[in-house]
């Protein structure tokens, strides 16, 4: 999946890193949406519409956490690919969502798209 007319939604509450990583997805050519929490990520899902996929931070302020966020957005969608960051979290001790991949920060923009291929 790398399809550069695929809008990703980047939910992440450090600014400069969700920046960073918008504007690498942007320059590779994709439409990208941003949020600094899950609230804000769900709000920004139902006025948009499609989001076809979700990278998520698990870490983050707020009621619900990365991890919580990518569940309910597989509830919502089966077809948004998920892909769930942390840099303090391993991925063997994580239950993630299917059709969804693990990074382990820090990660570039490329590093996204390599996951995509990988969840497709």
């Amino acid at each position: 999946m790398t399809d550069e007319t695929l809008t990703i939604l980047v939910v992440e509450d450090e600014p400069i890193i969700r920046m960073d990583l918008a504007l690498g997805l942007a320059d590779l050519g994709y439409n990208v949406l941003e949020a600094g929490n899950a609230a804000s990520a769900l709000q920004v899902m139902d006025g948009r519409g499609m989001v076809d996929v979700l990278v998520t931070d698990i870490d983050m302020p707020g009621k619900m956490n990365g991890l919580a966020l990518a569940a309910e957005v597989r509830q919502r969608s089966d077809s948004c690919c998920i892909i769930i960051m942390s840099g303090g979290m391993q991925s063997t001790l994580l239950a993630i969502p299917r059709r969804s991949s693990f990074l382990a920060k820090p990660i570039a923009a490329e590093d996204i798209v390599a996951a995509l291929v990988r969840v497709s």
